[in-house]
């Protein structure tokens, strides 16, 4: 929902680190070129990062760059409480992965999450069906979207 990206016809970049060497080169980077950025952040850089660190790596980013949008992003959460950990830890966006489950627990567990998320005013991007290979430690085959479903998933 980024409109100065949309009016001056420029995508925004995502870019998932996995040290602090990296998050200070992508917002270096960022603020150089005056962009907003999208800094990803996986459920293995989550796990062996001290959480501590991490929430006051992310707050750091914000501090030293105020003028610039940033988004840290949960890539690929796969359970609530794994996109329930990255919100609490500060991220402004999750993306729920639960497309490894039922069509109808993914639902149940997409509800859940962007109740809890949106309560706190952070985004959710969802997985509805798979592209197939390995995403951490899921493993998909293809299964893609049927359209006519997409609507019963959004409401």
């Amino acid at each position: 929902r980024n409109s100065r990206a949309r009016d001056n016809q420029y995508g925004v970049g995502a870019f998932n680190i996995v040290n602090m060497e990296a998050l200070q080169a992508v917002l270096s980077a960022a603020a150089k070129k005056n962009s907003p950025v999208i800094v990803g952040l996986s459920r293995g850089a989550i796990s062996y990062t001290e959480k501590v660190y991490l929430k006051h790596l992310m707050r750091a980013g914000l501090e030293m760059y105020p003028h610039l949008p940033i988004c840290y992003h949960l890539d690929h959460g796969d359970s609530f409480e794994s996109c329930k950990l990255a919100i609490d830890l500060g991220m402004s966006s999750v993306m729920i992965d639960a497309s490894h489950h039922s069509y109808e627990e993914n639902i149940a567990i997409t509800k859940k999450v962007v109740e809890y998320a949106h309560a706190r005013g952070v985004s959710v991007e969802a997985e509805l069906g798979t592209l197939g290979g390995i995403e951490e430690d899921v493993t998909g085959t293809v299964c893609l979207t049927a359209p006519t479903r997409t609507l019963t998933y959004l409401l």
